[in-house]
């Protein structure tokens, strides 16, 4: 049997005197198609051609010249368990980012470009964000109105009610009116008007200004592998009773592999050194953010206009306020005493609020498509010096 050769050499650096030497192990391939001249003479030395140990792969002869493996004679997969394929390709891996852009001249037709080891951080999601309140008033008067023998800034004062009728819609009314200087216990009737709040909006709510926030991704990966063909000849490798293959030898870069789709079983045993689960460059990626979502509206209320006439018709108005769903509202009556004989609410409308976002966190995750995951088993090229 041709065994493999491993030969220390020792290199003496002119480096001076006292420089120790170098040494180094070199690797002699008896398939190599043009050995140097000093692995020539060590594989005679050695004796390469003796009997071949139990178990050792037998290479069959050399090829004969005319008819020679331009690159290098490598069995096919044998042992092991699942599908491999039965020609080998040359694969280089490398870092992702310095993987060649093609493959080399000796062996031009690229097989796989695949990836491993990916980091995909999460989604990086835009801010949620609302629209203000959107709502509706329903044009009611506030629920009570007193005329008051005290000012605004007398907390306990003689009221009388003047409140319109039932199912009152705040249009001009003469219910309650009072006519100038009524007395109320020896003090002037009018001289404030106290109004209850409006009644607040109904059906408001804030939409999100998006319902799914804007996000960014990134990946990468941190390794590549790039398996490269020439045309294969299995018949320029000899005759033997094992069938070899003549694959590119494009480098000590490049590894000699078997490949099988999916995440296979355990490698071929002639195919152990290195193995490999490579995927396409696009990972199954589902990354995103949750939907944005609006709370409750804050600062949101229903306005209007108060008006008081000295007359009942609501011909002759002497004081126009504003009255919100927010608070009460106490008008100071000038001069005091004067006739109040009709009122009116009119000019209700929906003031807007604000509401809290939530939602928006990242969600979801990339992942290598193992479904497409391409596995390597791969010798160790003979470019061997270690």
């Amino acid at each position: 049997m041709r065994k493999r050769l491993v030969v220390q050499v020792v290199v003496s650096l002119v480096l001076g005197c006292s420089a120790p030497p170098q040494t180094g192990i070199f690797e002699c391939d008896p398939d190599a198609p043009f050995p140097s001249e000093f692995c020539k003479a060590q594989l005679a030395d050695a004796g390469l051609d003796a009997a071949p140990e139990a178990g050792a792969f037998n290479p069959g002869p050399t090829p004969q010249a005319g008819n020679t493996c331009m690159g290098k004679c490598v069995p096919v997969p044998s042992g092991g368990a699942g599908y491999w394929s039965e020609v080998p390709v040359s694969v280089r891996f490398a870092r992702a980012d310095a993987l060649p852009a093609a493959c080399p001249e000796d062996a031009p037709n690229e097989k796989f470009r695949l990836f491993d080891q990916l980091v995909a951080p999460p989604a990086e999601c835009e801010a949620c964000a609302c629209e203000p309140s959107e709502g509706t008033c329903d044009g009611e008067p506030p629920q009570s109105i007193e005329i008051r023998a005290g000012t605004c800034a007398e907390s306990a004062a003689v009221s009388l009610p003047f409140s319109g009728p039932a199912g009152w819609d705040g249009s001009c009314t003469s219910e309650n009116g009072l006519p100038a200087g009524a007395s109320c216990g020896g003090e002037l009737c009018a001289q404030s008007v106290l109004a209850s709040a409006l009644p607040g909006p109904t059906s408001e709510s804030c939409a999100p200004k998006s319902a799914a926030p804007a996000f960014t991704t990134t990946r990468e990966w941190k390794l590549g592998a790039l398996a490269c063909m020439a045309n294969t000849h299995d018949d320029t490798c000899g005759e033997s009773a094992n069938k070899r293959y003549c694959v590119a030898d494009p480098g000590p870069e490049f590894l000699y592999c078997v490949h099988g789709k999916g995440v296979t079983e355990p490698c071929p045993d002639n195919y152990n050194f290195e193995r490999y689960e490579m995927y396409p460059e696009e990972p199954i990626d589902d990354r995103g953010c949750e939907a944005c979502e609006c709370g409750a509206p804050v600062g949101s209320g229903c306005m209007g206009s108060l008006r008081l006439y000295s007359d009942g018709a609501c011909s002759l108005e002497f004081e126009k306020s504003s009255i919100s769903s927010i608070d009460e509202k106490c008008i100071d009556v000038h001069p005091p005493g004067r006739a109040i004989g009709a009122k009116a609410v009119t000019d209700v409308t929906y003031f807007q609020g604000t509401c809290s976002s939530s939602g928006g966190a990242p969600k979801g995750s990339a992942s290598p498509n193992k479904n497409s995951a391409i596995t390597f088993c791969c010798r160790k090229s003979h470019w061997i010096l270690r």
